[in-house]
């Protein structure tokens, strides 16, 4: 993407929410469904440590920016809004699903 500004606002606001999202789907997924096996819990895990890497290395490590809102936020409020609300709201989108079908 050609300017910094730009490439940080896709990072935090479209890339990941959508990574989060994701991530809190298919973990709910698979706390739910029960089938535990080798393949499908090495998936999840990888999805997880990657997804925390990820949050750590790239929202809470680096320095937010300060043009995206009239205040400054804290890594904290960054990592709430960028990377949990995401994750809590791919939860409920199973749990949603999950209810509609019955």
């Amino acid at each position: 993407m050609g300017s910094n500004k730009l490439s940080t606002l896709f990072l935090y606001f479209v890339l990941s929410p959508l990574l989060c999202a994701f991530s809190g789907f298919h973990l709910t997924s698979y706390l739910l469904v029960g089938l535990y096996t080798w393949p499908r819990t090495s998936r999840v895990l990888v999805l997880i440590f990657g997804t925390f890497i990820f949050v750590y290395e790239f929202i809470f490590k680096s320095q937010a920016p300060q043009f995206a809102s009239g205040k400054g936020w804290t890594q904290g409020e960054w990592v709430l809004w960028t990377s949990l609300i995401p994750f809590a709201c791919g939860v409920g989108a199973l749990f949603m699903l999950a209810g509609f079908s019955k």
